[in-house]
């Protein structure tokens, strides 16, 4: 293989020079073999590759033969170019390879998508290996219905914006808004590719369908689903045993349950409907969890019971409640493997904290997003209602790292420094921001530099 790293006009310029010149027509470049120029070529935009049609006769159609093809239909003056040029390029009796095409399609130029039946059809004789189709309307869906070929393409490796069947090499997988016919669809998409290792799911708000995915090669996957409304039917089951990397977006999910995960894997969740609730104040926003703690304990249960051998998570302010919350009725699982935690909270969730990380007896590295609620004026008023009546096994033999990621402006705030240094045994290293502004900062520092710590070895490093 040779790799080059060419500059694209000073490129151009010379293949032009090489014509124009008859001492420069035995140039490097014109002795090279079609494989190897069209390589070369591929490194230059498509319209520019093509311009290099112009050179000379044997370069008229070397640009038909380019391994690689980006095509945007925004970029021709109609759709009746925009195929022209595309049926040329999926030439299906041409026998060189395609190894990558990128295709996006403008909403205007979508029609019925009649020409990509063709195209697709000729890119999979062609032994295409990785195939990227997009719009720019995410509402208009009418183009993602693929033909059958693509799906049983031995050769393809990655696949954007797809639908379904056998797909024995592919390894990458994302499904943005795709409408399926039903949950059956899905669920058979991921089992006939025995060898997915990353997937990417972002669900249409309105779609309600109970989302499947059995995989013993996956590795890495990422589920988003927003809406403002909630359904019943909703929900998330995860069956891979090799998954490593975890992250969900869900608000919407009656139940998200997990039967296996990788010992080590790392967790990033936002659950359970926490975007209808941050409207409310304080005690009826409250009640709300109760209620929704309740009538999800049983699947609350299996979700936390599901992801408890994982190696870091990282979970929003929200997903926190639900999990205290949930503690005040059942026993909260212990979560032994955990040593990276990553927590959004409010001062007035400080509360929870000591009981919450009694959860993680080994945790090593904390790191703590403390966000101001602007509907109490910031932090202030809250530092009489926040107490730490206990302090957690991870304090006193485990927790080496602690990093506060928004900047300490409040006594509330330093008031959980405080607490962290005063406890936390084996203490190695506190990370913390200060306020930008000046006599805030001063004031800051005079009280900071006043904390205890109780592990000699601390260093407070403020950035």
């Amino acid at each position: 293989m040779f790799d080059f790293c060419l500059d694209r006009k000073n490129m151009v310029r010379k293949l032009k020079a090489s014509q124009a010149c008859p001492t420069l027509t035995k140039d490097a470049i014109s002795q090279l073999p079609n494989d190897l120029t069209c390589q070369i070529l591929s490194l230059l935009s498509t319209k520019e590759a093509v311009k290099t049609s112009v050179l000379s006769t044997r370069w008229r159609h070397l640009w038909l033969s380019l391994p690689c093809l980006e095509l945007k239909s925004r970029e021709f003056l109609d759709l009746k170019n925009f195929t022209s040029f595309g049926d040329r390029f999926f030439d299906s009796t041409r026998v060189s390879c395609i190894q990558e095409v990128k295709l996006t399609i403008h909403k205007k130029d979508v029609s019925d998508g009649y020409f990509l039946t063709s195209w697709f059809d000729a890119a999979v004789k062609r032994k295409i290996q990785h195939l990227h189709v997009g719009s720019y309307s995410y509402a208009d869906r009418r183009f993602n219905k693929m033909p059958q070929r693509v799906y049983n393409c031995e050769t393809l490796v990655t696949l954007s914006d797809a639908e379904f069947v056998s797909l024995p090499s592919l390894k990458t997988m994302h499904l943005e808004y795709i409408e399926f016919p039903n949950e059956a669809t899905f669920e058979t998409l991921v089992l006939c590719s025995p060898v997915l290792e990353c997937l990417k799911i972002v669900v249409a708000s309105d779609d309600e369908k109970v989302f499947r995915v059995h995989s013993r090669s996956l590795k890495r996957l990422t589920f988003e689903r927003v809406s403002p409304f909630l359904f019943d039917s909703a929900g998330v089951v995860i069956d891979a045993p090799r998954l490593c990397f975890l992250s969900i977006n869900d608000n919407i999910s009656k139940s998200v349950i997990i039967h296996k995960l990788e010992s080590n894997a790392v967790l990033q969740m936002s659950l359970l409907g926490i975007v209808c609730l941050e409207e409310f104040d304080d005690e009826f926003f409250d009640d709300i969890y109760e209620v929704i703690v309740s009538s999800k304990i049983s699947n609350i249960h299996k979700f936390l019971h599901g992801i408890s051998m994982a190696r870091s998570m990282k979970i929003c302010r929200g997903t926190l409640k639900i999990m205290c919350h949930y503690s005040k009725l059942e026993p909260f699982p212990q979560f032994s493997n955990m040593s990276y935690l990553d927590i959004t909270l409010y001062p007035r969730d400080f509360k929870w904290l000591p009981a919450f990380l009694e959860s993680f007896p080994n945790l090593k590295y904390l790191a703590l997003v403390m966000v101001c609620d602007d509907r109490k004026g910031g932090f202030s008023e809250d530092i009489d209602q926040v107490s730490f009546s206990s302090v957690p096994e991870c304090l006193l033999s485990s927790l080496e790292f602690v990093e506060l990621i928004a900047p300490v402006q409040y006594d509330v705030e330093l008031k959980l420094v405080k607490y962290l240094l005063k406890n936390s045994a084996v203490l190695e290293k506190l990370i913390l921001r200060l306020a930008s502004y000046n006599s805030r900062r001063d004031y800051m520092l005079k009280k900071l530099l006043k904390i205890p710590r109780v592990s000699t070895k601390c260093k407070v490093v403020i950035l």
